[in-house]
């Protein structure tokens, strides 16, 4: 793997550890979720990554990463990135309206963040509110 791959999967799992830290906790589900991402690349000995399971992140600084990888990512990496997203925010069957709010802000952020191809808002638009009803219908039959 190189030095530019490593660093990519490393903003990765900042944005995902920022983003199951939209609640203020971590449930048990997304701390295994995350752990197995950080098996996966490779960055399970990475202390700083490690330090973001146990003390929570700023929405703000979540936010400033997303800006950063979308900067240099192109339609499929958005694509992944945002499935990578809603896969943990279901990860523990509650998905939270601050959960909720966080993958609108997302959205939101790929939309204005400027990219490669002009095709990718509407793709990201479509993505987006497809992750948010599916969200919404796992949260619905939660409370059932």
């Amino acid at each position: 793997m190189t030095s530019e791959q490593q660093q990519q999967h490393r903003l990765i799992l900042q944005i995902l550890m920022g983003s199951a830290w939209a609640d203020q906790h971590l449930e048990p589900q997304e701390v295994s979720y995350l752990q197995n991402l950080l098996q996966r690349y490779h960055l399970s000995h990475d202390s700083e990554l490690q330090s973001l399971l146990e003390n929570p992140v700023s929405p703000q600084q979540t936010e400033n990463w997303i800006v950063a990888y979308l900067r240099n990512a192109d339609e499929e990496e958005r694509l992944i990135l945002l499935a990578k997203i809603g896969k943990l925010l279901i990860s523990d069957d509650d998905v939270s309206d601050s959960e909720h709010d966080l993958l609108d802000r997302y959205y939101e952020l790929m939309d204005r963040t400027p990219h490669h191809s002009e095709a990718i808002p509407k793709l990201v638009k479509t993505l987006g509110q497809f992750v948010r009803d599916s969200i919404k219908t796992i949260s619905e039959l939660a409370e059932r």
